[in-house]
C-alpha cells in the first residue's frame, strides 16, 4: 500500500463543490479545507505509484481543480 498527500488549489468559486467530488474517491481516507497555499489536502492510500498517478490525473480533469502537487510518503 502506497500512501500520499495530495495538495490541490481550486478556483475559489468552486471551492465546496469540487472538494466533495475529490472527496468521493475511494482511495481518499482523510481530506481538509486549508488556507495556505493550497486550498485543499486530501490522505490517499493507492495499491502501487501507478495508482497514485492515475487518481492524480482523474483530480485534475475536475472541474475548479487549478493545480495539485503529490507528496508520496517514505517507509
Amino acid at each position: 500500500m502506497v500512501k500520499a498527500v495530495i495538495l490541490v488549489n481550486i478556483s475559489p468559486e468552486k471551492t465546496k463543490n469540487t472538494f466533495e467530488k475529490v472527496n468521493k474517491f475511494p482511495e481518499v481516507t482523510e481530506s481538509f479545507l486549508v488556507y495556505g497555499e493550497y486550498d485543499s489536502v486530501f490522505v490517499v492510500n493507492t495499491k502501487n505509484t501507478h495508482g497514485i498517478q492515475d487518481l492524480v490525473m482523474k483530480i485534475r480533469k475536475i472541474p475548479g481543480v487549478l493545480r495539485t502537487v503529490t507528496v508520496i510518503e517514505m517507509i
